[in-house]
């Protein structure tokens, strides 16, 4: 009888032991070619301001042959773009910039999010750590 306690000791362990793999993962960078950014312009189709990470749904303009294309781009959360100076309508459905963003390495359309250029020339870009207070 005590060798159930035991294998069950061992799946809770194994499962503790796991977790932080997980989670190490979905918080790498390692989708993304930082190396290699890259810009495009497109209308904003959709806006998913929701935890863990926004992301926007834009429209690239048709351009030099290329046809309009359906991107996602993935920011960070809402709590780190509201530290620097982000609302849920600083980039709202409708509007047209330019996007500055590291392209997923596996070629999809899409990427993470750098910087927002929009029309008016105001730019939209965020840190991951906030400024120390002087």
């Amino acid at each position: 009888m005590i060798e159930m306690p035991v294998k069950a000791f061992s799946l809770a362990a194994a499962l503790m032991l796991g977790f932080p793999t997980l989670a190490a993962a979905h918080h790498s960078g390692a989708a993304y070619d930082q190396e290699h950014q890259q810009t495009t312009q497109g209308t904003v189709k959709q806006v998913n301001w929701t935890n863990p990470h926004i992301t926007f749904v834009v429209e690239t303009d048709a351009k030099d042959g290329k046809q309009a294309e359906t991107w996602v781009f993935e920011v960070s959360s809402p709590g780190v773009l509201t530290r620097s100076g982000w609302t849920k309508r600083s980039l709202q459905v409708g509007d047209h910039a330019t996007f500055q963003y590291a392209p997923l390495r596996d070629g999809k359309p899409g990427g993470l999010l750098r910087k927002v250029t929009l029309q008016s020339g105001q730019e939209l870009t965020y840190t991951l750590t906030p400024e120390m207070e002087k």
